[in-house]
């Protein structure tokens, strides 16, 4: 198991350097990835209550899964009444077959298809081609890939890594002729080459974006009208979809196209909405089309049966995480994926193939956060996927250098003793290049400076007749390695006339969570908590200058623990800067304005504050204070992940600085020479790779005041 467990790992390192070395295969993803996260962002944009939209979105799914037993049978008993045929199919076996004798039955030989990734998960034009039929695939995106025999490389552009050079070569040798390089062309020419698959096809092949329960009708949502054809034409038409599709009515599929369109397309409105109930009557002789529904489970209901992982049915395949993903916009779902490709296709793979499948691609999460953000109905995709580590490291074992950056706060902590021996070790380069022969850290990567002058030596509490009593949350960075930032932290707080107090606390666990150690984060989280509650209880609210521990403080440890004390501590935990941005609101933040020179900033937001507020609490505040502040343009994450880009080579540190190109030569081109960022290891990460100087918001505004209090 141990060799199955080592050669995985390594195929899955080739296909990283591979990855890394295709550069245009990298540039067809970024611009594919960004041009859909920024159409779905302006779309959103246009739309005031979208808010309250995805909200209700969710609800619809979660009640549809929670009554998918019901809505299954008021499915079936609508689409019979229609004069649709309906089979049930366990598993992909049975619906292959099932697909392939109604074909036979039928004496086609012809068929033309539409897009769907249920019929991509159980190979489903595949076993056709085998059996002798001609299948061709009638949407471009899926025409394409199937033209350079591949799959599809994302749920909703199957051929995002493909440049349109190589599009037109494809075509060219598919038609005999050559086509020129221009998108416009090559759509117009697929349309045209598959005008007499259309009219000659004898059965046409669709899935479902949504099942509607009370009417047995089926809606498809489409951009190039294909699908429409698909279902019009032919004298049979089969729709297959997986069961988690079916709704309760109507209005709840017209609610969930939205969010659909919007994060999916990038727009308010699609192309094509089509609602089918039973077969059409034909054009070619009026007959009545014979139309068939496939429903399949294929590990659908293993998933509903587990209370963490029925989460995973809300999918609307939309494709919004695969197109904010930092490592999917490198790699593409070839790489990051088996069927199901992107975040949400780890969870997925996990029950609809297999664990194995899952856990071989899942190290490509590096827990950024930022699929949840983007997804339209809140899936908590990490925690998901933490799970498919946490079960494939059970049943394969740790790679060495994880199990070792699981352990990372206890090594800071070992560090933090040691210093400053530890850091003119840290800073020798044969030393590194020792820890990186024996441990797997990359000698490259600078190592922050450890102190034994810790914040928690420093802390005394003060001001005991204050206004109101905050908890600090200090977490590891702030307290072994740069003291000052807690510091300014407590400053600040007092100076807003707020008494701080440090309950009992350790670090957040979570450079366990992002290697799939979830037991011991969970135990960091049950520690954290007992404490936090206690002083939630006296009346503290709890303040935290590190954006994961804010996540976790709010996000992650709930759904762990599932108690009402993490509830508790969730409702009551804040980012610094959103505490002070609510004293602002209310008038009385004490901040004036800077009375001495700070130079002009650039801020980066980091994952979990996005993640967190989708926005950022701390770039409000220093604008208030007064700061010359820019943001930089940029989506996704600066790269190292926590403890991720310390890994060697492509088992981290090239995967983190190729994340980070962008961000880089962005805020260089910004010619601003500070950069303000919350995040400990975004600064590392950011000092890195542009040799800028990268400080903490609190230590800016902490400047101020200290300036303000000199007049």
């Amino acid at each position: 198991m141990d060799q199955v467990r080592s050669e995985a790992h390594e195929q899955l390192l080739a296909k990283i350097r591979a990855g890394l070395a295709d550069t245009r295969r990298r540039t067809a993803l970024y611009v594919g990835t960004e041009g859909g996260r920024e159409s779905a962002e302006k779309a959103y944009a246009q739309f005031p209550e979208s808010q309250d939209l995805l909200r209700e979105a969710r609800r619809i799914k979660r009640e549809a899964i929670d009554r998918l037993d019901e809505n299954l049978q008021s499915f079936i008993r609508n689409a019979r009444s229609s004069g649709t045929i309906v089979h049930l199919a366990p598993d992909a076996a049975t619906a292959i077959s099932i697909v392939i004798d109604l074909v036979r039955v039928a004496g086609a030989t012809r068929i033309v298809k539409a897009k769907s990734m249920t019929s991509e998960e159980i190979d489903l034009r595949q076993h056709l081609e085998a059996a002798g039929f001609d299948v061709v695939e009638t949407d471009l995106g899926e025409r394409i890939v199937q033209l350079a025999k591949q799959r599809p490389s994302h749920m909703v552009a199957p051929a995002i890594h493909m440049s349109v050079e190589e599009v037109t070569d494809l075509f060219s040798k598919n038609l005999g002729r050559e086509i020129p390089p221009d998108p416009a062309q090559i759509t117009a020419v697929a349309r045209e080459s598959l005008r007499e698959d259309f009219l000659n096809a004898d059965v046409g092949i669709t899935g479902a974006n949504f099942a509607i329960a009370d009417s047995g009708a089926i809606l498809l949502v489409t951009n190039e009208g294909n699908a429409r054809l698909v279902t019009a034409l032919p004298r049979m038409t089969i729709t297959m979809f997986g069961v988690e599709k079916i709704i309760a009515s109507t209005t709840d599929a017209f609610t969930l196209m939205q969010p659909l369109i919007m994060s999916g397309a990038g727009r308010r409105l699609t192309s094509y909405v089509t609602l089918m109930r039973g077969g059409s009557k034909l054009a070619q002789n009026g007959q009545q089309q014979e139309h068939h529904v496939v429903l399949l489970d294929n590990g659908r209901s293993r998933m509903r049966a587990d209370h963490e992982f029925r989460e995973a049915l809300y999918c609307l395949r939309c494709g919004a995480c695969s197109d904010i993903c930092p490592t999917f916009r490198i790699f593409g779902g070839h790489v990051f994926g088996h069927i199901y490709t992107g975040p949400i296709g780890i969870p997925w793979t996990e029950y609809t193939a297999t664990p194995d499948d899952a856990g071989k691609f899942a190290p490509l999460c590096i827990a950024c956060g930022l699929c949840q953000e983007a997804c339209p109905v809140d899936i908590d995709i990490p925690l998901l996927i933490a799970r498919v580590k946490e079960r494939y490291t059970e049943s394969h074992g740790q790679t060495s250098i994880n199990r070792t950056l699981c352990s990372y706060e206890t090594f800071v902590s070992l560090a933090s003793v040691m210093a400053p021996l530890s850091n003119f070790m840290l800073r020798r380069q044969i030393f590194r290049h020792v820890l990186q022969s024996l441990i797997g850290i990359d000698a490259r990567r600078p190592f922050p400076k450890f102190t034994r002058h810790t914040f928690k030596k420093w802390f005394r509490p003060h001001l005991g007749n204050a206004s109101r009593t905050v908890a600090y949350f200090v977490d590891t960075f702030a307290d072994m390695c740069e003291p000052e930032i807690g510091k300014a932290v407590v400053g600040i707080l007092e100076a807003n006339d707020c008494k701080v107090i440090l309950p009992e606390q350790i670090g957040s666990g979570i450079p366990a969570f992002l290697y799939g150690d979830v037991k011991r984060t969970t135990q960091a989280a049950a520690f954290n908590v007992r404490h936090l509650a206690d002083a939630v209880r006296n009346g503290c609210e709890i303040i935290s200058s590190e954006p994961t521990a804010t996540y976790c403080l709010r996000e992650l440890y709930p759904r762990l623990l599932g108690s009402p004390d993490a509830n508790l501590v969730a409702a009551h935990s804040h980012d610094l800067f959103e505490y002070l941005l609510e004293l602002q609101r209310g008038g009385s933040l004490k901040v004036a304005r800077p009375k001495t020179s700070i130079e002009p900033a650039v801020y980066y937001a980091p994952c979990h504050t996005r993640s967190v507020y989708g926005t950022s609490p701390s770039f409000q505040v220093l604008r208030y204070a007064g700061l010359d502040l820019q943001t930089v343009r940029y989506s996704t994450c600066c790269g190292i992940a926590g403890t991720f880009g310390f890994k060697v080579g492509v088992e981290g540190y090239d995967v983190s600085m190729a994340v980070g190109e962008t961000l880089f030569t962005r805020l260089k081109a910004m010619n601003r020479n500070l950069i303000i960022t919350e995040s400990s290891v975004c600064k590392m990460q950011i000092e890195h790779g542009t040799s800028l100087r990268v400080l903490h918001p609190a230590t800016v505004l902490w400047k101020i005041y200290q300036a303000d209090r000199a007049e």
